[in-house]
């Protein structure tokens, strides 16, 4: 297993529009293959940071099988205008 740590910064005067299609990006990232749970937090002290771990089985269900997906096309339309700033991403092994 393998999860993706994404440090997403949200406009600042978009994030409650943000926090309101998180429940519909979730459901989109666990149809994709080899995807297995989505969660997001948001900052305490900084609430237009916003921090999605995604669990996948392998690294590359998210780096070579997603990225050609329609759940990625999907997502991208609903979440990609919002992020002041490129997401910041790290992978993690358990």
């Amino acid at each position: 297993m393998v999860y993706e740590y994404a440090l997403l910064t949200i406009h600042a005067d978009r994030v409650a529009e943000f926090r309101s299609r998180e429940a519909r990006a979730a459901e989109i990232l666990r149809s994709a293959p080899g995807c297995r749970s989505v969660e997001f937090q948001q900052g305490v002290d900084r609430p237009a940071v916003v921090l999605m771990k995604i669990a996948w089985e392998r690294i590359e269900d998210h780096l070579e099988v997603f990225p050609d997906t329609p759940q990625a096309a999907e997502l991208a339309a609903l979440i990609g205008g919002f992020f002041a700033e490129e997401p910041v991403v790290v992978h993690f092994e358990r």
